[in-house]
């Protein structure tokens, strides 16, 4: 009896890290930029990322691609569950090429919506 307690209690404690835990890797497709500013020099751009959907917060945002002229992001949930905040953040800094013209960000699998670009100016916008 005791043994089947004991796994029991092993086998819940396993799902409950891997749900604790194990959303923090997931990729968040419902976020938006709220705000940005790009560094005097040009080599770096601040985000300040929300999330669009009623749950969820942002602790990550990783570079996925940046080639082309193109900047793609992939931003990941907290950790805590799928309301989990824990870690959360929603100022980024991330460096950036001379040559990048677009940024976009993860909204699905293979999928990236341009969501700034630098106009002919050099000044960066959103896309609307």
């Amino acid at each position: 009896m005791k043994k089947k307690l004991v796994t029991v209690a092993i086998a819940a404690m396993a799902i409950f890290l891997i749900y604790f835990f194990g959303t923090g890797f997931l990729k968040n497709g419902s976020v938006y930029i709220d705000d940005y500013a790009v560094s005097e020099d040009g080599s770096t751009i601040t985000l300040d990322i929300g999330v669009a959907a009623s749950a969820g917060y942002i602790r990550d945002v990783t570079v996925h691609q940046q080639e082309g002229g193109k900047l793609y992001l992939d931003c990941y949930a907290a950790f805590g569950g799928f309301n989990g905040s824990l870690g959360a953040k929603r100022r980024f800094t991330l460096p950036i090429e001379k040559d990048t013209a677009i940024i976009g960000i993860f909204r699905s699998a293979n999928c990236y919506e341009e969501v700034l670009y630098k106009d002919a100016d050099g000044h960066w916008k959103r896309h609307e």
